[in-house]
């Protein structure tokens, strides 16, 4: 592997940091997603803002997904934290909407968070084949 995937900021930074970043960044992203899908849904002639809601929880979930991958890629030790660091508030929001009886809500999150541990091991397996120094990096 040449060097230039060893500069990335994934690859220099600690990765509870980027984790933790992830973390914040998914708190933003379903508002953004969510106004997006709204204005695509108005510019087609779809007004349900319920399922501009559940796109935009999937897409979320599958940002996150592809972030635990390159953490844990950069970082396979990461795996036993670094899914749960990036889904802590989408953890926080799910078992919200679950405990005020809104299942349909809490299906995407639960897809996003199945589909972020599937990709962290993803990229433990990558992390571990591409780059066998790094097993020393905490």
């Amino acid at each position: 592997m040449n060097d230039s995937g060893k500069k990335s900021i994934v690859y220099k930074s600690p990765a509870w940091i980027i984790a933790v970043i992830t973390a914040l960044v998914s708190f933003i992203l379903p508002f953004i997603f969510a106004g997006m899908l709204f204005l695509l849904g108005k510019l087609i002639g779809i007004s349900n803002e319920e399922t501009g809601n559940l796109l935009a929880y999937l897409l979320t979930g599958m940002v996150i997904a592809l972030m635990c991958f390159l953490i844990c890629k950069a970082h396979p030790k990461a795996i036993w934290y670094a899914p749960v660091i990036c889904n802590a508030i989408t953890l926080w929001i799910g078992i919200g909407h679950l405990l005020k009886g809104n299942s349909a809500i809490t299906i995407p999150f639960a897809i996003g968070w199945f589909i972020s541990i599937l990709a962290g091991i993803a990229g433990k397996n990558e992390g571990i084949t591409s780059i066998p120094e790094q097993l020393n990096k905490p």
